[in-house]
This record gives C-alpha cells, structure tokens and sequence, in this order.
C-alpha cells in the first residue's frame, strides 16, 4: 500500500534575466554565460544537501535541467525607459534532486549561491529607492514542490509568479520541452 502513496514534488523552478550588460556582454550574452555556471552550482548544492541529510547521491540518475528558450520582454515596472529583457527559465528534477527535502534552510541556502552569481556578473542589489531596476542578472528561485518560504530574504512560491508573463511562458516552455504540448481548439465561438 506505502508504494501507492505520491511523494510530495520536488520540482525547483529558476528564472533569470537581465536588460544590462555585464563583463560577458550583452544580456543574451550574460544568460548563456551564466547557464554552466548555474547548473554547476545547483548541482554541488544538492551534492551537499544529500551529503548532510546523509542520503547517498544517485549519480547514474542524475539531475535534469530542462532550459526554456530565452525570450526579450519588456520591462515591467521599475524606472522608466529601462532596456529591455532577455528571460528564461530552468526547471530542475530527477531522482537525484528528488531525494533533497525542500526546507527553508536548503532554499536560503541556495539563494546565497545566486547572490554570489549575480554579483560575480555585476549586479548591484542593495540600490537605495529603486524597485525593479535594471540588472545585469538577476536568478529568483520561483517555486520548490509544495515548499511555502515566508522569510525576509525569500518567499516561496514567487509572490508574483503568476503575474508575470516574462516568467509564466519560459516555465511552460520549460516544462513542455520534452512532452507533448496540449493542442489549441479551433472553432470555439461559444468559449470566447
């Protein structure tokens, strides 16, 4: 019967973009620079993670990274006459990542790894007075299974993840890359 019972998801879910340069170039530039170096830390974190819950990696199972493709949006609030965006999203699983227990602790952890990234590409987070300024990267942790994060330096799911197309289309891109996509119905006068 234990074998019928679902575990709870362990998905994680990253976006990231940037409208500045950076020591890379330009934000595509930054976005395709920064993906090895992403996956790189993601992947010693779980590493780490497993290490100290004392649970042994599966290295022939892996973690799986599935990338959206990178799309330009345009700013949304923030100063005006901000350049535009270049955006994506990675949606991180696998047996491997599934053994990891999304805890508080682990997800803060995680995002003083992206703190270290994005500084490593230039961005400046502590600007006094401005909100949703230009970067040149900015990595915001989404989502993690049914993880619920209320603290000063993160909240879990994305408050505004479902506002925001420039993460809403690369998270479906990034979770319909290798399945079937659903098909759109025509003719739907009695929908529209």
């Amino acid at each position: 019967m234990s074998s019928l019972v679902q575990k709870p998801p362990r998905t994680l879910a990253v976006a990231l973009g940037a409208n500045l340069p950076s020591e890379k170039g330009l934000p595509r530039e930054t976005l395709i620079a920064v993906r090895p170096k992403l996956e790189k830390e993601i992947y010693e974190w779980a590493l780490t993670e497993l290490v100290e819950s004392k649970k042994a990696p599966l290295f022939n199972e892996g973690i799986r990274f599935r990338w959206s493709p990178l799309f330009e949006t345009t700013p949304v609030g923030g100063p005006p006459n901000q350049k535009n965006y270049i955006n994506a999203v990675v949606v991180i699983d696998g047996k491997m990542f599934s053994s990891i227990t999304p805890s508080e602790e682990s997800a803060l952890s995680l995002l003083d790894r992206f703190l270290n990234l994005e500084n490593e590409f230039g961005r400046k987070r502590h600007t006094p007075n401005i909100k949703w300024g230009p970067r040149s990267l900015d990595l915001d942790l989404l989502a993690w299974g049914d993880l619920h994060v209320h603290h000063d330096a993160l909240t879990l799911p994305h408050p505004r993840l479902i506002e925001r197309s420039f993460v809403v289309i690369p998270l479906a891109a990034a979770l319909t890359e290798h399945t079937k996509t659903p098909r759109k119905l025509t003719n739907s006068d009695q929908w529209d």
